[in-house]
């Protein structure tokens, strides 16, 4: 069993309340996490001009990264570092990737650097990683910087192998995990269906995690349907609430499990 995580004031703070609305709402929680910011800079700034809680992850080094990372924290929206690993195919993930044959010191050198390239970050997700996610070791580098930085880190699951939560739970770090790609198919058809699929798995758990991506059909698809999703009894939240909001719900199913 994963040792017990160490909150931080804040986060302890998020979690007591959510135990209470959990307790009294019968609201489903979801966050939208949209990848690959960095370029097509229009495409962003019309996604930030939906009136709901998105969570934006900043690709370092791309042309805009730093310009939209402090344009996303100015709209009030959350920003993410999207941060380069390595994959099973060998594909190039990007400048700054995080490698196995890299030692700690460049490892997390690295992030560090990449860190510099998206200011207000409140958390870290994999960009590709289908390699280097399924590594115990290179994972809790990463999970031990996350760690110092007060960063949370996010699973992106681009492999089924992966052990980044297991890791990332055994050194404390707030995290969580993707749930649903909405737009891995970018036609729109294809996004209601993964998005239906994301509803009900918030409404089966209590809350649930997408990642999207800045096409312009998955804009013109949330611009359409984030705002009647509170009229369903969905609520989008930024990505540091919905970690807040599994830990309540796990401690609510500690708390009934226990009582009876």
């Amino acid at each position: 069993m994963p040792p017990a995580r160490q909150l931080t004031r804040p986060a302890s703070a998020l979690l007591l309340l959510f135990i209470n609305l959990i307790g009294h709402a019968d609201t489903a929680y979801i966050s939208i996490i949209i990848d690959d910011v960095g370029h097509h800079r229009e495409r962003v700034e019309r996604a930030l001009e939906i009136p709901s809680a998105l969570t934006f992850s900043v690709l370092p080094y791309s042309q805009f990264s730093r310009q939209l990372a402090n344009q996303v924290h100015g709209a009030g929206r959350e920003v993410m570092l999207h941060m380069p690993m390595a994959n099973i195919s060998g594909q190039d993930a990007g400048p700054g990737t995080l490698k196995p044959d890299q030692d700690q010191t460049k490892f997390v050198q690295l992030i560090d650097d990449a860190l510099a390239q998206v200011p207000n970050a409140s958390g870290i997700n994999n960009h590709m990683g289908s390699l280097l996610t399924t590594r115990p070791g290179e994972m809790a580098w990463v999970m031990e910087w996350a760690k110092s930085h007060n960063l949370y880190f996010i699973d992106s699951r681009t492999t089924a192998a992966t052990v980044a939560s297991t890791i990332a739970a055994e050194h404390n770090v707030r995290s969580a995990s993707r749930d649903v790609f909405l737009d891995n198919d970018p036609e729109l058809t294809a996004i209601d269906q993964e998005f239906d699929k994301l509803v009900a798995r918030a409404q089966e758990a209590g809350a649930a995690l997408a990642i999207a991506h800045p096409y312009p059909t998955t804009i013109s698809y949330l611009e359409q349907k984030l705002p009647t999703l509170e009229q369903e009894g969905i609520k989008v939240v930024p990505v540091s609430h919905l970690i807040a909001l599994k830990q309540a719900l796990d401690a609510k199913v500690v708390r009934e499990v226990t009582s009876d």
